[in-house]
């Protein structure tokens, strides 16, 4: 008869990857939030490898003279108004942060500013040396500024969270969600 492998071995160190979308942002200083569900099962802690912040659907905002992005990857479920990681705090449950800028550098009568705007995209890798690992959902926040909102397809940033599943104490569990 085959033997069941056991819960460690079936989730310790398997690789996923979950993709986020913050939605339409229509609107200029709000804070857009979406709550990433990581799945996590009983005694499991995630443990994140790598974030890939992304813009996505530009193509409305030619004609500003300027916008801005900031997102953020936050620990806290329940934080839903980080978008950074605050300046001069240790104290935060922001993981990591992402802000882009776009300047129309020409502008006369002539389309002569903007001929195209390449999405930006940046990579944040954690190494095994970092624990960067959380035991709850995480959330993923986002500011924008100068966009042109109610155009036909309002701009987006999207986000990619590889991450594992690693084995935790009970212990370190209660201390990790604040209960001991």
């Amino acid at each position: 008869m085959a033997k069941k492998p056991s819960q460690r071995k079936m989730f310790d160190n398997i690789f996923k990857v979950i993709k986020q979308n913050s939605g339409a942002l229509t609107a200029n200083d709000n804070v857009f939030t979406e709550i990433i569900d990581l799945q996590l099962p009983k005694g499991y802690c995630a443990r994140i490898r790598r974030v890939i912040f992304r813009d996505h659907s530009l193509t409305d905002q030619t004609d500003q003279a300027r916008f801005k992005f900031n997102s953020a990857l936050v620990l806290d479920p329940d934080d839903e108004e980080s978008y950074a990681i605050p300046a001069g705090e240790v104290d935060h449950d922001v993981l990591c942060d992402y802000e882009s800028e776009y300047m129309r550098f020409e502008e006369d009568t002539t389309p002569n500013g903007i001929s195209f705007m390449p999405n930006r995209e940046v990579m944040y890798d954690f190494p095994e040396e970092l624990d960067a690992i959380t035991v709850r959902n995480i959330r993923f926040n986002t500011l924008c500024t100068g966009v042109a909102g109610g155009q036909s397809n309002p701009p987006q940033i999207r986000i990619e969270v590889y991450f594992t599943y690693e084995k935790i104490s009970s212990e370190m569990l209660e201390i990790m969600l604040g209960i001991s």
